[in-house]
């Protein structure tokens, strides 16, 4: 169970840290079956110009491409799922 707690700790750190990055980006979803994950329903605000939108996308797949790669067990916390900014 501990483990899983690392998990968790992991993706809130990776996904605050992508939407530090990304002040335009307010949330996507993330789709698929056990053997892929897609970035779908992408929220960004102001509207953008596509090279820029697909900066952002390109950050968020890599994001998870590496949190993936070290921790494969993530993707079981991120299939499903609709990541959105958290506004204090």
């Amino acid at each position: 169970m501990r483990i899983q707690h690392q998990v968790v700790d992991q993706v809130e750190q990776q996904l605050q840290l992508l939407f530090s990055r990304c002040p335009e980006l307010s949330g996507f979803s993330v789709r698929g079956d056990e053997g892929e994950l897609v970035v779908s329903d992408v929220g960004i605000a102001p509207r953008l110009s596509p090279e820029q939108y697909g900066e952002i996308y390109q950050d968020i797949a890599l994001t998870l491409s590496e949190l993936l790669e070290e921790r494969p067990e993530a993707g079981e916390l991120l299939r499903g799922r609709t990541f959105a900014r958290t506004l204090h």
